[in-house]
């Protein structure tokens, strides 16, 4: 079985930082061939292919940078960025002086049934996404429903339920939770929204099991607050 590291998939990290005391906007979007619209938006976009970001420079010598997987990711970009400036002749600090802070994670997370589990399911079901294997069934990965495994099927009544995808009552939900930390409005939006004071993360949780976890600044942020939403949980089964 998965994991809670390893089911977790970060999808956007944000940073920020500051290069230079200040920056020649109009000049650095000529320099770079960067998008600039000051009548839309403050700053110029700066675009990293590889990995693929999106880093916002303003005036301030500040830049925000957004689309990061990983640490590493953004300070790459940074790095890139920064060295570009520096090629085309604007002055910036250097980048051993260079800090930068993640302002903010956003990350899925799937709960599952634990192993020891002995429930069935009550009814045929083809949105849990199954795989037979010589042990039985498991859930299908991302990759495998994404690449159209034609192992790929629905749960059937009876089969049991033990590591496979966690559906959620979320109407139950909002009265097991501390009713001041929950907002549950599905005319409004299909998922409840759990406000967790620490780790001071909101995490988005659907019927189908799946998380949107955000608000965190370190992924061992993130893995708290699932072990700490799976708890509050286990007496729901």
């Amino acid at each position: 079985m998965l994991s809670d590291e390893e089911r977790l998939t970060v999808v956007n990290v944000v940073a920020s930082t500051r290069v230079a005391e200040e920056l020649d906007l109009p000049d650095i979007a000529i320099q770079l061939n960067c998008e600039y619209e000051p009548e839309q938006f403050p700053g110029v976009v700066y675009r990293v292919v590889d990995p693929k970001l999106a880093i916002l420079m303003f005036r301030s010598g500040r830049a925000v940078c957004t689309g990061g997987k990983n640490q590493n990711n953004i300070e790459v970009g940074i790095e890139m960025m920064t060295r570009d400036l520096q090629a085309a002749g604007i002055e910036t600090w250097p980048l051993d002086k260079v800090e930068i802070e993640v302002q903010n994670m956003v990350a899925t997370y799937s709960l599952f049934y634990p192993e020891d589990y002995d429930g069935k399911a009550r009814m045929d079901d083809n949105n849990t996404r199954v795989i037979d294997t010589s042990d039985g069934i498991r859930a299908a990965t991302d990759e495998e429903v994404a690449d159209e495994d034609p192992r790929i099927r629905g749960i059937r009544e009876g089969e049991p339920l033990a590591a496979l995808p966690r559906k959620l009552n979320l109407n139950n939900l909002t009265f097991h939770l501390p009713f001041d930390k929950v907002e549950y409005e599905p005319e409004q939006f299909p998922g409840l929204i759990y406000r967790l004071d620490y780790p001071r993360v909101v995490c988005l949780i659907f019927g189908s099991g799946k998380m949107v976890i955000t608000g965190a600044r370190a992924k061992d942020e993130i893995l708290e607050a699932v072990q700490f939403i799976q708890d509050e949980l286990a007496d729901l089964l």
